[in-house]
């Protein structure tokens, strides 16, 4: 049995999930990206507001009280998935995806530059359907469209 819970985020989580974002994005998106797109990170927080905006929509994955994780779905449409960086490797991944998939996450896309996360969806089944330019804090990024079969 595992020993992680996947449930609905709560207001009381959003200041973990705010941190969690935030280290996600620096050990995932940050080292791919200049020096304005990260001051412009900085300057504009963005995290903040998206947990702010979205918390009643997101599930978070808990491990032994403490939030490990999120996921924000849409209909078929997979938002955001994090694991926070300590926390990769330890089946937390696995488990928002598996809880994803069962609510109907069909389509996603990951930045082009995050191949650890595309070899995951990859081996989960998921296809590369195609790509387009995205940007990431005004930084032009590929980005890969996935959907599940």
């Amino acid at each position: 049995m595992s020993d992680i819970t996947i449930r609905a985020a709560r207001p009381a989580d959003a200041e973990a999930l705010k941190h969690l974002l935030d280290r996600s994005w620096r050990t995932h998106w940050g080292p791919h990206l200049d020096g304005a797109a990260l001051e412009r990170y900085e300057a504009e927080q963005p995290v903040a507001g998206y947990v702010d905006g979205y918390i009643g929509a997101f599930q978070v994955a808990q491990r032994g009280g403490v939030v490990v994780g999120m996921f924000h779905l849409d209909g078929a449409w997979l938002h955001a998935i994090h694991v926070d960086s300590w926390a990769i490797g330890t089946g937390v991944g696995r488990a928002l995806m598996d809880a994803a998939e069962a609510l109907g996450a069909r389509r996603l896309e990951v930045r082009a530059f995050n191949s650890r996360a595309r070899a995951f969806y990859l081996a989960r089944g998921w296809l590369e359907a195609g790509e387009h330019p995205g940007s990431e804090m005004g930084v032009l990024v590929r980005t890969i469209v996935m959907e599940r079969a």
